[in-house]
């Protein structure tokens, strides 16, 4: 049964010592610049593991780098660094084995599926799909020496899909499914997979995520204006209006951390109080009262769609 995100506070009995021992071993986190990423390398940090944080450019590099985060350059789009990352854990100096890797990096580009370009669909998969599968064909068989596990962030879009989220939810069921495929293959090898599903958290992809569907709806033609202006307004309204009050990303990081460190751990973590609420109705409600449970919540908002005009030979 899933369980809802708690406050870190109320389990101080799992978070780090004040001054946490040194531990011998290392954890990868992949899209470590900001966000999610960045608060689960600190999070670990703290633990004392020594974290391999992913990140795209020398300023990114340069913002994360701290005691027991080394920042390492992985686009995990690109072969050669994922192959780069590989070679550093298999050389390195003081033969630290693989504990964790944590696949957290992603994109989200929102618009409805008639509207959004094919190459935004395909970049996408790109990143939150093919990308980490990338990264762990590369890395299973240092995990396998440490009998480590694997930490895939999934989110609630890969259990409900919500209109106007249909390529990046599309991502997390595909990735939701990849996970469960290779937690049943690679049990017997003493590797552990766990999916985390975030509900909404206060990170800077989450916040530009509402201006980019605006961007892309300013471009639509006007019969696609017509059609789905008011619902791409609403969606990013409510969505605005929801991360002023969702987790903050330290304390999403925190949660993070101890899943991907806990001994015994379950399958999957929700994150998030909407999460804890959003999963379960979307696995128990029929498709059709799921329906209408979201085009009420967003009726208030959405406009009614203007008549279609009438083509040129129509009777007056």
């Amino acid at each position: 049964m899933l369980r809802p995100w708690k406050d870190p506070q109320k389990e101080a009995r799992n978070d780090p010592p004040k001054n946490p021992r040194k531990v011998n071993e290392l954890v990868v986190v992949s899209g470590a610049s900001t966000g999610i990423g960045a608060a689960t390398a600190q999070a670990l940090a703290a633990r004392g593991y020594h974290v391999l944080a992913g990140v795209r450019t020398e300023s990114e590099a340069d913002a994360v780098r701290a005691d027991g985060i080394e920042p390492v350059t992985l686009d995990i789009t690109v072969p050669e660094h994922i192959e780069a990352l590989a070679r550093r854990i298999a050389d390195d100096p003081e033969r630290r084995l693989l504990r964790v890797l944590v696949n957290n990096a992603g994109i989200e580009i929102n618009a409805p599926v008639e509207v959004l370009p094919l190459a935004l669909w395909r970049e996408q998969f790109e990143v939150n799909l093919f990308g980490h599968i990338a990264v762990v064909q590369k890395l299973l068989p240092l995990l396998r020496r440490s009998r480590g596990r694997i930490v895939n962030i999934s989110s609630v879009g890969g259990v409900a899909a919500l209109p106007v989220f249909g390529a990046y939810a599309g991502t997390k069921f595909a990735l939701e499914a990849a996970s469960d495929s290779l937690r049943r293959e690679v049990s017997a090898h003493g590797v552990q997979v766990v999916v985390v599903q975030p509900g909404g958290v206060r990170t800077e992809m989450a916040a530009r995520s509402g201006d980019i569907s605006l961007e892309l709806a300013a471009g639509m033609s006007a019969e696609h204006q017509r059609l789905y202006g008011g619902l791409i307004n609403a969606t990013v309204a409510s969505n605005t209006a929801f991360l002023k009050r969702a987790v903050p990303a330290a304390k999403a990081g925190a949660r993070i951390a101890r899943v991907a460190t806990t001994p015994r751990p379950r399958t999957r973590y929700t994150l998030g109080t909407d999460a804890a609420f959003v999963i379960p109705l979307a696995r128990h409600l029929p498709a059709r009262l799921m329906d209408g449970i979201l085009a009420m919540s967003h009726r208030s908002r959405n406009p009614k769609p203007a008549p279609a005009p009438e083509s040129a030979g129509s009777p007056s």
